[in-house]
């Protein structure tokens, strides 16, 4: 695997919203909308990894992300005539801790929690229970994992955001009226 030119990969962090210590950027990996994106310290995305921020991307701390993944915030709505010139932003909220394994597919609204595994090839259309292990498509919970409680401090990245929306659930803040539902979700 190759990193990311140092240039490159520092240009792209300079774009992220914050970006934490030490993250890894393997080469080629596709941010559109940086600004938009939140990425905490000790994250890895590996190659071919494609994240749409424009609704919001909150990755926590020591979260790793396989080869081929997609992380969406967008969508659109499938109800409308001219699905085309829609477009619905809902955040994803990465917790600390997670493995998210290759060719996974998260989908716009959705968080998973802290210390989650997300099985290779799963396609992510529902929260994820924090500890929990989730495979196929869409992801179904396989089982809990036996862990402990970790002493690291969890990630202000994701702290911050749960605080200011703490009354409000990710879903229901888009760029539409609240008559046009997230699809896929």
């Amino acid at each position: 695997m190759a990193f990311l030119r140092l240039a490159e990969a520092r240009s792209l962090a300079c774009k992220f919203e914050s970006c934490g210590p030490n993250v890894v950027l393997y080469s080629p990996v596709y941010v559109d909308a940086p600004e938009k994106v939140n990425v905490g310290e000790r994250v890895s995305l590996a190659p071919f990894v494609h994240i749409w921020g424009m609704g919001g991307v909150y990755i926590g701390n020591r979260v790793m992300i396989g080869s081929h993944t997609a992380i969406t915030s967008l969508t659109h709505d499938h109800r409308e005539t001219r699905m085309q010139d829609t477009l619905i932003k809902s955040p994803v909220v990465i917790e600390d801790d997670v493995w998210i394994g290759a060719h996974v597919i998260i989908m716009p609204g959705v968080t998973i929690g802290r210390g989650a595994v997300i099985g290779a090839g799963a396609v992510v259309t529902k929260d994820v229970a924090p500890s929990s292990i989730v495979v196929g498509v869409p992801a179904t919970l396989l089982k809990m994992r036996d862990v402990f409680e970790c002493d690291e401090a969890e990630s202000p990245v994701v702290s911050d955001f749960a605080l200011a929306n703490r009354r409000s659930s990710p879903r229901a803040r888009r760029s539409r009226s609240p008559d046009h539902p997230d699809i896929g979700i």
